[in-house]
């Protein structure tokens, strides 16, 4: 036997052995090829002569391929449809073959069966297909199968690539970008035909490539729900609900959204929505950290914030921002009475004013805040009555008990929690004027609202701050002695109340929208160029070729393989 004669066993010539060793090692892999263990043939004798020209009419060549081919067929022939029964034909073809009488029509009963079957079971009969080199496939089928089983050229012609027709999912030109680490290469025309199924994975490299993008709306094409809320967060995150992030553990979206709902939002000391917090609480000093975490717009719009407070003007945003009010109070210090017209905003900064002010003794600036105030005759009602009160309330420190019952009179219909005030006014004016107790609230004197719990720990602190000073330790002591008497009689109907309703001179609790950053797209939550999720593409692409098997057999040329 010479060297062109021996079957190709996978030797290769080597200039080191003889002509006898060659033929002795090409004798010793036959046999081991031949006493191979396998637990489907062992005991069975190998089909003969007769009965391998017969499998030759379905294209099968070789007894390897002759057992292999049987055994598929008896897999295919047991296994119950999973989408239909196979047509009667295509099976009676399949055990014909398997009685010892092969036909022709062989792959066109595969063909059929393979139909009504799972994709794995058209990738097992594909593989054996390309591992036994059976000429059931057109020439470009055979191509693309070597191709996808990596065993054949990596580069195909545009012309040479399935069609749309034939790749009817796509796999095949996606499988073909992703081996070519390019997914440039990918038709666009292929988009509408791989979205719908293309493993999660392999999508989030076509959104990092930027080949998937919002206007795709790709999450409208896949069928499962939690695969829509991811691709939507991925791609529209304005477009998910707090529900839809819990469902896909957005922790980022779910933290940003406990925040706006004013919940604890879990994070530590220092990350941005405790600096946020803090900020907007009117922590004045965090602002510059603030910086360091914040968005380069946000930081821009966080300075035009701290610039408005020099003049205590601000943009229509931010002063429609009821969330920053508290920061903006804390930056901005009034040099002179606040005009309540120019804003919701400066109506409530403009009573607070006026209240701190009378707070601390300030009476002139507070009659001028006042006075601004009650010519803002299209303000809040609630607002005008609390300037109102303080009006009468200034005028009873004057013993201008008629300016005083004006006052009153004008809101009690509206806010009767002005009606003590009121009698309070009358009694007085029926009181001789030697007889009168002191017009002020001492709660008042002691820069506190009526009736604060803490007044005695105010007291001490203010005693000791005005230690040297005797009119000043008089009044606190005088302050002190009236609120001791009211508690003992436990009646505090001569003391002015004010104000009628603290919160209208609260700031309204509200997240700072115009600082909170963005919804930003949901970082990727799965591996970059996994290979499950390639072996899926190759799978599916594998289960597209099935309609290039042939109705009947090639007849094979010298260049075609026939053995494993």
């Amino acid at each position: 036997m010479t060297y062109e004669e021996q079957p190709d066993l996978g030797l290769e010539p080597d200039a080191s052995m003889s002509r006898t060793d060659m033929v002795e090692a090409w004798r010793e892999r036959r046999r081991a090829r031949r006493s191979r263990p396998d637990a489907e043939t062992s005991g069975t004798a190998g089909p003969d002569g007769f009965a391998l020209r017969r499998w030759r009419r379905a294209g099968v060549f070789g007894a390897d391929a002759v057992h292999r081919v049987e055994r598929l067929l008896g897999t295919l022939v047991d296994t119950r449809s999973g989408g239909g029964e196979a047509p009667d034909w295509a099976l009676g073809t399949l055990r014909q073959c398997l009685d010892g009488d092969p036909l022709a029509q062989l792959p066109s009963a595969v063909r059929a069966v393979l139909e009504n079957r799972a994709a794995d079971a058209t990738v097992t009969t594909m593989t054996l297909i390309h591992e036994c080199g059976l000429p059931w496939l057109t020439p470009h089928g055979q191509a693309w199968l070597e191709h996808l089983m990596e065993s054949g050229p990596t580069t195909l012609s545009r012309e040479t690539r399935p069609s749309a027709s034939e790749d009817v999912s796509g796999a095949f030109a996606l499988h073909y970008a992703l081996r070519h680490d390019d997914l440039t290469t990918l038709p666009r025309a292929a988009y509408a035909r791989i979205l719908p199924w293309a493993p999660l994975g392999t999508l989030d490299d076509l959104i990092d490539a930027g080949k998937v993008t919002r206007d795709d709306k790709p999450w409208e094409l896949r069928p499962d729900q939690q695969e829509q809320d991811y691709l939507k967060a991925r791609l529209a995150p304005a477009l998910v609900d707090r529900h839809a992030a819990e469902a896909i553990g957005w922790q980022q979206f779910l933290q940003r959204q406990r925040f706006i709902d004013g919940e604890d939002t879990g994070g530590e000391a220092g990350e941005l929505y405790d600096l946020l917090q803090r900020a907007v609480d009117g922590d004045t000093s965090v602002l510059k950290e603030l910086e360091y975490v914040l968005p380069r717009a946000l930081v821009l719009r966080l300075r035009h914030i701290q610039d408005g407070a020099l003049t205590g003007n601000w943009e229509p945003e931010v002063l429609a921002d009821r969330g920053l009010w508290r920061l903006m109070s804390a930056l901005w210090e009034p040099k002179a009475a606040v005009q309540p017209r120019r804003s919701a905003f400066h109506a409530v900064a403009a009573l607070r004013h006026a209240y701190d002010s009378l707070r601390t003794g300030d009476l002139k600036r507070a009659r001028a805040q006042v006075s601004r105030f009650l010519d803002y005759v299209e303000g809040d009602p609630l607002q005008n009555a609390e300037a109102w009160n303080m009006s009468a309330y200034l005028a009873l420190l004057d013993e201008d008990l008629d300016g005083a019952l004006i006052a009153l009179t004008r809101i009690v219909g509206t806010q009767p929690a002005a009606e003590p005030n009121l009698d309070l006014v009358k009694r007085r004016q029926n009181t001789p004027r030697n007889d009168r107790p002191h017009p002020s609230n001492p709660y008042l004197e002691l820069g506190l609202p009526t009736q604060s719990t803490v007044w005695k720990q105010r007291y001490r602190d203010l005693r000791r701050q005005f230690a040297d000073e005797r009119g000043e330790a008089a009044r606190l002591n005088r302050a002190m002695r009236r609120i001791q008497q009211a508690e003992q009689e436990e009646d505090w109907s001569d003391f002015f109340v004010l104000p009628l309703d603290e919160s209208m001179f609260a700031f309204p609790d509200a997240p700072p929208v115009t600082l909170v950053p963005p919804v930003e797209p949901m970082p990727r939550q799965t591996a970059p160029r996994d290979p499950g999720d390639a072996a899926a593409i190759r799978r599916r692409a594998v289960a597209d070729l099935l309609p290039t098997l042939l109705n009947a057999p090639r007849r094979p040329d010298h260049q075609h393989r026939t053995t494993t």
